[in-house]
């Protein structure tokens, strides 16, 4: 230690008040800084090569430096004799620039292969001069140029039905550009944005690549009717359903360019996953596998897949362990394990950050509704196609089966008009809550789930929803679950006195109250509830002039937000096939439906097969 002393301080010290003559023995000890550090970056082929020296220090002594700086020792004296400066911060960083990179098991070569995402790092470390000493890094430089200006104009598939908004065309040529360079990505617009037909437009540019697509349960057939809408040439198979229906579609898989599964449905399949491999992984609602724990989380990562795609509506800066685990499924070890991830950036400070934003920047792109204001319509309409539970779906085909009996033996429809109403009125029921019918039924509907799964990408976005429905039952139902997940909520029906009714409006409006139930007569009229950006229609009225009416509470003279109108419909029920029918009898089916215009003269109107169209 003393001789150290004497290299890195001493002899400065001692030369300042006099001359300083060395022993022969002495002079030969060297004290080893950065600038006796070589470093350079090389490409070959499509790898690149770390190669580096240092000047008197055996490779085989790398380990040994390790252990000296994790100590926090001041030098490390080498097999001949010299002392290497481990209070130069250059030196120090490059070795820890090693280890952080996961570089550690190979230092003992000369030259050592790094990824693209080692690259990445290096070049962080690079431009905040914290080992400037690199030699070749304009191939660092390169490819974070393209990483970071991905303006490369890609063509728009031909056979796309339909017309991308600028901002989406540029999504695309990000996504096309990600791709194209070998990286995985995170796509995190703004819920409305359209990361579904970005993403359906990337891969119909990629028509000979297999690629599956992994949704929550409540969105796998809006999917599913998208791809059919815009995408028609590219075969799509939905892994969803019983277990007969899922074998059909994986027996056949070679015969689909795209596969659509459920995060839970490939919990049940896993085993067929794990020999296949496909060109593209996408995730949809990627906060999904924020739980590093969970069996979900491992298997999601585990499937194998060229290019790995992450489409998340919220901001994932706000929970950096969710980023994290985003992070590792696009880019499995980019942002380290999640340990050394913790150490270096959950309670990190301001630097630290930094760096962190300048890790994950090329890799995310997000974009706000006010980014793109000028493109957007001010409505956003989407229907999500939501199929029962298995559960629900027995007891559902069980109740139509008996009134399709009952239907068929009485001949005489049109005096049975209370009786019909009150049939179709059950099987609504039962596509929005069984428990509405049955009171021993526990199980949380398949519509249910779909509503908590916005509400909650509402909440982590900061925006407000209303849910309407007609039926005050299954509203009080949806009050109930958001109380046991601690979510507070606002509530109103027809009961509610008007001078109340003003109060609730204005605190949705004014305060941090973020949802907002209401019975759709209640809220069909006189409401002023602007501050919502987000409309949830729970069951179809199937007249559309009075769902309208009460989304116009939200969207009219006054918002500022774009207004984004969901309609929530049970797959193969009464509600999927009566909003089919809308279009060729718009008028006959608001009139069935419609209870306040139910009458004899009505139904005189209708035929039994016309009428009997509607429980088939």
């Amino acid at each position: 230690e003393d001789k150290y002393i004497l290299l890195s301080e001493g002899i400065d010290n001692l030369s300042k008040i006099g001359d300083v003559t060395l022993s022969n023995e002495f002079s030969e000890i060297k004290l080893i800084k950065s600038n006796d550090i070589i470093s350079k970056i090389e490409e070959i082929d499509d790898y690149y090569n770390f190669g580096y020296k240092i000047d008197k220090v055996d490779y085989s002594e790398i380990a040994y430096i390790m252990e000296r700086i994790k100590s926090g020792s001041s030098f490390y004296k080498t097999k001949e004799n010299n002392f290497l400066d481990l209070k130069d911060t250059e030196v120090v960083e490059f070795f820890k620039t090693i280890e952080e990179l996961n570089l550690f098991n190979n230092v003992y070569k000369e030259e050592i292969y790094v990824d693209k995402f080692s690259l990445i790092h290096l070049d962080s470390k690079i431009r905040n001069k914290r080992i400037p000493f690199i030699t070749g890094e304009e191939k660092i430089k390169e490819l974070v140029n393209k990483l970071n200006n991905k303006e490369e104009n890609y063509a728009v598939p031909k056979d796309l039905n339909g017309n991308l908004r600028e901002y989406q065309i540029k999504g695309y040529n990000w996504l096309k550009s990600i791709e194209n360079l070998g990286f995985g990505g995170i796509l995190a617009d703004d819920m409305g944005l359209g990361k579904t037909i970005q993403t359906i437009t990337l891969l119909l540019s990629n028509k000979n690549k297999k690629s599956l697509i992994i949704t929550p349960t409540s969105v796998v057939y809006n999917w599913k009717s998208e791809f059919e809408k815009f995408a028609d040439t590219l075969k799509v198979g939905v892994i969803h359903g019983s277990v007969s229906e899922r074998k059909k579609v994986k027996e056949n898989y070679k015969e689909y360019d795209v596969l659509l599964t459920t995060y839970g449905t490939l919990r049940s399949d896993f085993k067929w996953y794990e020999e296949k491999r496909f060109d593209f992984c996408i995730i949809d609602e990627a906060q999904n596998i924020k739980n590093k724990k969970s069996k979900i989380t491992e298997l999601v990562k585990s499937i194998k897949a060229n290019c790995k795609l992450a489409l998340t509506g919220t901001p994932i800066e706000n929970n950096l362990l969710e980023l994290w685990s985003i992070f590792d499924f696009i880019t499995p070890g980019y942002l380290y394990n999640e340990e050394k991830f913790k150490y270096k950036f959950l309670n990190g400070d301001d630097k630290s950050l930094k760096e962190l934003k300048e890790l994950i920047s090329p890799f995310v792109l997000r974009r706000l509704k006010e980014d793109v204001l000028d493109e957007l319509p001010d409505k956003i309409e989407k229907e999500y196609l939501i199929p029962m539970t298995f559960s629900q779906k027995q007891i559902y085909n069980s109740y139509m089966k008996d009134i399709k009996k009952k239907l068929k033996e009485n001949k005489k429809i049109k005096d049975n008009k209370i009786v019909i109403l009150s049939y179709l009125t059950k099987l609504r029921q039962l596509c929005l809550d069984p428990s509405l019918l049955i009171d021993d039924f526990k199980e949380e509907s398949a519509k249910i789930k779909a509503v908590k799964e916005i509400i909650q990408e509402t909440i982590d976005s900061n925006k407000k929803v209303i849910i309407f429905s007609q039926f005050t039952s299954v509203l009080k139902n949806i009050g109930n679950k958001l109380k046991e997940d601690n979510i507070s909520y606002l509530y109103l029906d027809g009961s509610i006195k008007a001078k109340e009714r003003i109060n609730l409006v204005n605190e949705f409006n004014n305060r941090d109250k973020n949802i907002f139930l209401i019975s759709l007569k209640a809220g069909g009229v006189g409401l002023n509830l602007t501050s919502a950006s987000v409309v949830v229609h729970f069951d179809p009225w199937w007249n559309p002039a009075v769902q309208d009416q009460a989304t116009d509470r939200a969207h009219r003279l006054g918002q500022e937000n774009i207004v984004e109108v969901i309609k929530l419909i049970s797959k193969d029920t009464i509600e999927e096939k009566i909003i089919k029918l809308q279009e060729e009898k718009k008028e006959l089916i608001s009139k069935i439906i419609d209870g306040d215009t139910l009458t004899g003269e009505t139904l005189n109107t209708i035929t039994e097969e016309e009428l009997l169209k509607l429980f088939t």
